[in-house]
């Protein structure tokens, strides 16, 4: 049985008047907490703040339209801290866009101003002002700003004597990084930035960057016409981007800020750092500005790839070579910590950057008590240790040379919500609100990993979609317009781009010696020659000779020849002068136009009408010196277009698929020259083609360094550009120790080659930052197997496009999976149909039945490509129709299958294996005859250059006392026994028949303008020339020296 309970003790009256003035007390302070809450809310509400707005002292040193430049002062009654010595270079502090330049100085306690001040530093600033509040300020460009800092450094530079650290805050930072690599980084000591991105497509986390460029395209697509729409973009955006990226501190401030508005006092400490994250810290960010940041920093991440354009100029961060220190926030959601680290990629030439990871956010990177504690000393430590007088920042990483250990991730960073150095209050908030942010931390850390588990999955199968749209997006049109092609569409590089100008006028087509020329400029100068050509007589049909060098008025010309409707005969301008008359005779030249190198050759060998273009602005491609013009040369850049009325009889564009286009005279170097005659439709095809297989978008850029006289600079690099509306940017030549430095200033993305360019780059040496570069695709026909490898192995992750292309007819393959190394894959949807025809080797002619028709090839045997002519190759194959009359009737079969059909022999050998992709075997002309039965020439290239010994090679035949024998030509990069060991391995490797029993080891190669090796010069050239010869000895396997005539 329990207890009973002992009855309660009666309450005495003393407990009971003492717990009533508790609570009277309790309530006296609730009610007068509750006063003063209404009287200062009533205040803010009237006057919208308690205190007088602050501000650091400064000097208005210029002003301008676009900026202010500041000099601060130190505070009154202030000064240098004792004990400090000053800093001698000058600090120029660069704000963001959307951000007042108020951030650096919010309040006295939180000010990065008063701290350098108190530092040392001598602190200047670029303030852009509010654009919304100024006159033109919302018209200001992307480059009105990269101008502005620039202009500032000038200035601070001259009135302090000394270079100059350049710091800024998220993309003001991106200014800073933008305005040091436009000036080359004259006049800097170094860079700081903090939470600035560079590789914007790593904002996106496990996305590859294409799925990162489609999703960024996709928006640009959508949002295209709002933008174009509005003057810019307000600031109340910005402050409502940063609120919903940071929505639990927002809410905490928001409770904290209600809970302490009775106390003045703490109201006031905080209120500057208040009014500015509410809305006062925000300005407008200009139209202009922003749409160009949108489609060149987002779209095309030419911050981290190179190649942006900044008045006219191209730009990339590759050209800094100063100390660089950037602070990355664990916690940053809008400078995520990957794409902050893309700096060490995009700036290869900095040898001196270090890293300083700071667990923060993306404000409190500046703002707060880690921004006083941490990120602005730091930078004070990084300035004198850059002076000498004081150590490397303790908290900084050198990531030159050592790995940086990995920085928590943002998931890591939220789930601890405990620790937050990045809270603008350092105050702790009280116990009940301490349960909320952990109630808070743990919904975020259970959605979070399932949003993560999810965004895994997302990426895994995210780039198998991607392709698919882009094949949905940019190849099915482009393939569509190459199926619809008929004799009378009207299709031309003039009309194309004429087309382009109407559609993208603004947006940049092509890249010359840094220099940035839009779609429309491009079209007024065509527009411009156009004119020129009609007031010196010429005339649509007319031939007419092009002898010049790969430059922007080459192209300009050969696009304005097609405008007015001639067919532009082009010329090399390596011919010889003993060969020149003859290309000319071959193109059946009626007008000669040459650039001002070439007048004087030209004039020699041409009687006719001699016209000059080019050369006005840029320096000579020969050799230095003033722009000349013989006598007796019209110069088309003295002709006014203003003032020529263009005659009635003239159409702009009028070439249809089935005209005549141009025409492609080869050098006649070392081998007589040929003309190749080039339509519309087989123009169109190329560029088209090309541009479908290689994926081109708009925020590509092709980089062309193959010569504009070659059918592979003309037709198939400059003309994908052209129609996929794809910058350009045009090399004079190529150049292996040029090539990377280039790639980078340009941000070429996809790089064209042609037969075996890509050796020499894989044989170069190395260069500062090959790897890290921005080309995602090598694209263009002849590259072997093992430079294929290499040149992956080496440059990689890139992927490599392997195309054929017979010059004329529409025969195009192409190998778009990249799988099959060393295949060409097979034809392109739309080409010509294909066929391989088999081939008696003995006899020389085609292997025929009993009917005389044509024969198949089998799997894996080597076969004649032909392609097919007539209209009988399919509703959905390229009907090429009229362009039979432009091809050398030698090279037409008729009824070679089937009663009325008709092909083209393409002169190439090719097998096809059991999934249906083709190889190449060999030229006709590069079959050898051998006992055991013909060889390719190729054949036993490939095996000598698995010899890592051998730098070029050419297999030729030789006729001896044994009969026909193979023999070759080779460039070795050692000659020692061991390199000869593995020399003779690979000759080994062959079929006894296929091995050469002579090699020439010679100091180089010839090549054809397209990097291909002249086998018939070198074959004539090789005993004269060879500086060694050795022979093969069949019974020991191995080489052995012999003289050139044993």
């Amino acid at each position: 049985m329990s207890e009973a309970t002992p009855p309660a003790a009666p309450r005495s009256p003393a407990g009971t008047a003492t717990r009533r003035r508790k609570r009277q007390v309790r309530w006296g302070r609730r009610l007068r907490r509750f006063g003063l809450a209404w009287q200062n809310a009533l205040e803010i509400a009237r006057a919208g703040r308690l205190t007088a707005p602050y501000g650091h002292p400064f000097a208005l040193v210029h002003e301008d339209r676009v900026y202010k430049l500041r000099r601060y002062d130190h505070a009154p009654g202030g000064g240098v801290d004792a004990g400090v010595a000053p800093v001698a270079a000058p600090l120029l502090l660069v704000p963001p866009l959307m951000v007042a330049s108020e951030v650096y100085d919010i309040a006295p306690d939180v000010s990065a101003v008063a701290l350098l001040k108190r530092q040392g530093v001598d602190v200047w600033m670029v303030d852009f002002g509010a654009p919304e509040r100024e006159e033109g300020g919302m018209d200001r460009t992307l480059d009105d700003h990269v101008r502005a800092v620039s202009d500032a450094i000038d200035r601070v530079h001259a009135a302090t004597g000394r270079d100059v650290h350049l710091c800024g805050y998220s993309q003001g930072g991106m200014f800073c990084y933008q305005a040091a690599a436009f000036r080359r980084s004259r006049g800097l000591a170094s860079v700081i930035t903090y939470g600035s991105p560079v590789d914007l497509h790593r904002t996106l986390p496990r996305f590859s960057d294409r799925v990162t460029e489609r999703i960024a395209s996709g928006l640009r697509t959508a949002l295209a016409w709002p933008l174009e729409q509005i003057e810019g973009l307000p600031g109340v955006f910005t402050s409502t981007g940063f609120k919903l990226l940071s929505a639990r501190k927002e809410a905490q401030a928001l409770v904290d800020f209600v809970r302490k508005l009775h106390d003045r006092q703490a109201l006031e400490k905080r209120e500057a750092k208040r009014l500015f994250l509410a809305g006062e810290g925000f300005v407008a960010w200009p139209g202009p500005a922003f749409r160009k940041f949108f489609e060149d920093m987002i779209v095309a991440n030419r911050m981290s790839a190179g190649g942006f354009v900044i008045d006219g100029q191209t730009v990339s961060l590759a050209d800094i070579d100063v100390p660089v220190l950037y602070f990355v926030g664990d916690r940053d959601e809008m400078g995520r910590p990957a794409a902050v680290r893309g700096i060490r990629r995009a700036a290869p030439a900095v040898d001196v950057m270090y890293e300083v990871p700071l667990r923060a956010g993306h404000f409190g990177l500046v703002v707060g008590s880690t921004a006083q504690t941490v990120s602005w000393p730091t930078a004070v430590a990084w300035m004198r240790w850059r002076e000498g007088t004081g150590p490397v920042p303790a908290l900084a990483n050198d990531v030159r040379a050592l790995p940086i250990e990995p920085v928590p991730s943002v998931a890591e960073a939220d789930a601890d919500a405990d620790e937050d150095l990045d809270d603008l209050d350092p105050e702790e908030v009280d116990s009940a609100f301490g349960e909320l942010s952990f109630d808070v931390a743990l919904a975020q850390d259970v959605v979070g990993k399932t949003a993560r588990a999810l965004w895994e999955r997302l990426a895994d199968w995210s780039d198998d979609l991607g392709g698919y749209v882009d094949n949905l997006r940019w190849q099915l049109p482009r393939l569509t317009r190459l199926r619809d092609l008929t004799d009378d569409t009207l299709i031309s590089p003039g009309r194309t781009l004429a087309d382009q100008a109407a559609a993208i006028p603004e947006r940049t087509f092509f890249l010359w010696r840094g220099r940035a020329f839009t779609f429309a400029e491009a079209n007024r100068r065509v527009d411009a020659i156009v004119r020129g050509l009609v007031a010196v007589g010429l005339r649509p049909g007319q031939r007419v000779g092009v002898l010049m060098h790969s430059r922007p008025s080459h192209l300009s010309l050969v696009t304005a020849l097609s405008r007015l409707g001639a067919v532009a005969v082009l010329l090399s301008p390596a011919t010889p002068d003993d060969q020149l008359g003859r290309c000319l005779e071959l193109g059946e030249v009626e007008v000669l136009i040459a650039d001002p190198e070439g007048c004087p050759r030209a004039r020699a060998a041409f009687a006719g009408k001699l016209l000059a273009i080019g050369g006005v602005g840029e320096p000579s491609l020969i050799a230095p010196g003033p722009r000349v013009i013989p006598p007796g040369v019209i110069d088309l850049e003295d002709i006014d277009p203003t003032a020529v009325s263009l005659p009635s009889w003239y159409r702009a564009n009028p070439g249809r698929a089935r005209d005549l286009a141009m025409l492609f005279v080869s050098s006649g170097v070392h081998e007589p020259p040929r003309a190749v005659r080039i339509t519309n439709r087989r123009w169109a095809f190329s560029a088209l083609g090309a541009a479908a297989a290689a994926t081109l978008t708009g925020s590509d850029t092709v980089y062309n360094c193959l010569p504009l006289h070659h059918p592979a600079g003309t037709l198939v690099a400059t003309g994908s550009a052209l129609v996929a509306g794809t910058r350009l940017a045009l090399a004079s030549s190529f150049d292996p120790t040029t090539f990377w430095t280039e790639v980078r200033r340009y941000g070429a993305t996809v790089v064209f080659y042609a037969g075996e360019m890509c050796r020499s780059l894989v044989d170069a040496p190395s260069t500062v930052g090959e790897q890290n570069n921005p080309v995602r695709l090598f694209a263009g026909s002849g590259l072997r197997a093992d430079t294929w490898r290499r040149l992956v192995d080496r440059f990689g992750p890139v992927a490599v496009l392997e195309l054929y292309a017979s010059t004329e007819a529409s025969a195009v393959l192409a190998n778009a999976a990249g799988r099959k190394i060393g295949a060409v894959g097979r034809p392109l949807p739309g080409s010509a149909e294909l066929a391989l025809a088999a081939w008696d080797f003995g006899a020389g002619d085609f292997v025929r039945d009993a009917g005389g028709r044509l024969v198949r090839a089998r799997l894996d045997e080597p076969g004649m490509l032909v392609a097919r002519l007539d209209a009988g190759g399919g509703a959905r194959r390229a009907k090429p129709g009229a362009d039979i009359a432009h091809i050398d009737p030698r090279r037409l079969l008729a009824d070679a299958f089937a009663p009325g059909d008709t092909w083209f022999v393409t002169g190439d050998f090719l097998r096809v294996d059991e999934d249906g992709d083709y190889w190449f075997v060999g030229r006709r002309g590069d079959m050898f005859p051998t006992p055991a039965g013909p060889i390719a020439a190729t054949r036993v290239e490939d095996a000598l250059y698995q010899a890592a010994a051998v730098r070029q090679c050419v297999a030729f035949a030789e006729t001896g006392d044994a009969g026909a024998q193979v023999a070759a030509a080779v460039v070795l990069s050692d000659s020692g026994p061991a390199a000869l060991t593995a020399l003779a391995d690979a000759i080994a490797a062959l079929p006894p028949s296929a091995r050469p029993h002579r090699l020439y080891v010679v100091d180089d190669v010839p090549m054809t303008d397209g990097y291909r090796p002249l086998r018939q010069a070198t074959a004539e050239r090789a005993a004269e020339v060879a500086q060694q010869v050795l022979r093969w000895d069949d019974a020991a396997l191995t080489l052995r020296a012999a003289a050139a005539s044993a």
